[in-house]
């Protein structure tokens, strides 16, 4: 029987030629960029020149994103401006409490907040904007990182809201 180390001895090994004749084995070519494994011819590929330029180029840009990439914090960019605004607060209202609370008078997991500054007054509605309700589960928006501008915007976003 022939040697399986050698690159023009019919493939795989020893062990496969008991089991078939040399007519069934076809011949083929091997270059030598093999390991024998348990009798298994293990090939040494090569990677193609594009993969490797892809593997570069992602790995450039991983590096540039991690340095360069600044983390996005929509809810305290909510409301840029300076001055309170019901339009700002209509913002604000969208992005942290619309979660929980309708702007009309149906019920979400909290109450419809259509009429809220008739039902609390403003004294008590400054108190649940400030501190919430965590008796009922309502977070303070403070806690939100809602800063005091975004708070002044949606109480006036809230105080519009009229039944």
């Amino acid at each position: 029987m022939a040697n399986p180390r050698d690159p023009k001895t019919p493939a795989p090994t020893d062990t496969a030629q008991t089991f078939q004749t040399s007519e069934e084995v076809e011949p083929h070519q091997d270059d030598g960029h093999y390991t024998v494994v348990s009798d298994i011819k293990v090939a040494h590929g090569k990677v193609p020149k594009f993969l490797k330029f892809v593997y570069a180029a992602l790995a450039v840009w991983g590096l540039y994103y991690a340095l360069a990439a600044k983390p996005i914090n929509d809810r305290t960019e909510a409301s840029p401006s300076a001055v309170p605004t019901a339009e700002a607060g209509a913002e604000v209202f969208s992005t942290s409490c619309a979660g929980c609370h309708n702007p009309t008078a149906e019920r979400k997991i909290g109450p419809g907040l259509l009429g809220v500054q008739q039902r609390l007054g403003d004294k008590e509605l400054d108190n649940v904007l400030h501190n919430g309700r965590p008796d009922k589960g309502m977070p303070a928006p403070p806690s939100l990182n809602l800063t005091e501008n975004q708070i002044q915007s949606l109480k006036l976003y809230l105080t519009s809201l009229k039944k």
